[in-house]
């Protein structure tokens, strides 16, 4: 089954900015430029066509979609976490 998904990187652009209502913390945490969250965050905001968040002078904020988004990308990523984690704790294949 073929899912039709924004790329990772928006996603996980979206849930740093989210999580910190800011788009220079989460350009640190992620490495990268505060345009380029910027940017992504806008580029996911016109692929689903609605507004994540409300931007004011020195300050963001959640709207009902971008709230239920952060939700279940939290949701998600800490299901995949952990998932990885049961899987690195398994039997590991010798590396030839």
């Amino acid at each position: 089954m073929a899912y039709r998904l924004p790329p990772l990187s928006s996603l996980r652009a979206f849930e740093s900015a989210a999580r910190h209502l800011s788009f220079t913390l989460a350009a640190a945490e992620l490495c990268l430029t505060q345009s380029a969250i910027s940017r992504q965050v806008q580029s996911l905001e016109e692929q689903l066509g609605v507004d994540l968040f409300v931007r004011r002078p020195r300050r963001l904020e959640l709207t009902a979609a971008g709230e239920t988004l952060l939700a279940s990308l939290q949701d998600l990523f800490r299901q995949l976490a952990a998932t990885l984690e049961t899987i690195q704790a398994g039997p590991r294949r010798p590396v030839t």
